[in-house]
């Protein structure tokens, strides 16, 4: 199989996948390499306003909180099972919360809604699922479509290590091995292959996820992968430049130190 062949978001439509999605994810969890998110999104809020628009909602992780927190926010997504298991978290909030939420399943590159937003977000490096430049500026230009003028957009991108970027270079987390603490069971993600593309910016991941009890029985196990294209900081300004925003801040981390190479991309923008 070629890196073409593979379904850039086939992580998101796996069984395994999405239900560990937020125990290898979440800031809850303290286990994700986005520490912070989370609260600095429902800042922006505060700052910026609602309505909220979360492009790659996924489950739901940011888009609930930011609900609790008193904000309108619609979420889109492009993976069903993923949705669902956002879908499945209002059992466990308010009334008041539930009726701030609104999910659709739709592609970030071709959506569309009757409404516009003071404030759009692209949390934890969704954006790097599109694989072509085209895809990227099409993303960008349905945010700024959607946006009232003036309105804000949050996105939030890995800056690359350019060692990890070159043909041959293993993966710089081969495994991680977490237990879940509703189950007490063991959820391993083990890296089978990488493939790196620095021509066209792409790393392609081959996973394998496996769950074990506590003895050490395997319970339940699955191969996935996903392809995730990589920009530079600059690459990424011209892009904004392109699609009618401008920057307004830049950071390394969700807790607002300045940019940094090898760590994020959090980027505060403005549609002009």
């Amino acid at each position: 199989m070629t890196i073409d062949d593979r379904n850039p978001n086939a992580y998101y439509q796996s069984k395994l996948g999405v239900e560990f999605y937020d125990l290898f994810t979440g800031d809850a969890h303290n286990n994700g390499p986005v520490k912070g998110d989370v609260a600095f999104y429902i800042e922006c809020a505060r700052e910026f306003g609602a309505p909220v628009l979360e492009l790659a909602t996924g489950t739901g992780r940011v888009l609930w909180q930011i609900a609790a927190a008193g904000f309108e926010i619609v979420g889109i997504d492009i993976s069903d099972e993923m949705l669902a298991l956002a879908r499945a978290k209002a059992s466990s909030e308010s009334a008041d919360t539930r009726s701030r939420v609104r999910l659709h399943r739709m592609d970030m590159t071709s959506f569309h809604l009757n409404q516009s937003f003071r404030l759009a977000i692209i949390p934890f490096r969704a954006f790097q699922h599109l694989s072509l430049p085209d895809q990227q500026r099409q993303a960008l230009r349905c945010v700024h479509r959607s946006l009232v003028p003036g309105g804000h957009f949050v996105i939030d991108v890995f800056d690359p290590r350019l060692e990890h970027c070159v043909p041959g270079a293993p993966s710089p987390n081969p495994e991680r091995r977490l237990k879940d603490s509703k189950t007490g069971h063991t959820v391993v993600r083990r890296v089978l292959e990488r493939i790196n593309d620095p021509v066209r910016q792409l790393v392609t991941e081959t996973f394998r996820i496996e769950e074990s009890d506590e003895g050490g029985v395997t319970l339940s196990s699955e191969e996935s992968s996903w392809t995730l294209r990589w920009s530079t900081r600059q690459e990424m300004k011209y892009l904004f430049e392109l699609t009618g925003f401008e920057v307004i801040a830049e950071y390394s981390d969700f807790f607002r130190a300045p940019p940094a190479y090898g760590k994020e991309q959090l980027w505060i923008l403005r549609k002009v």
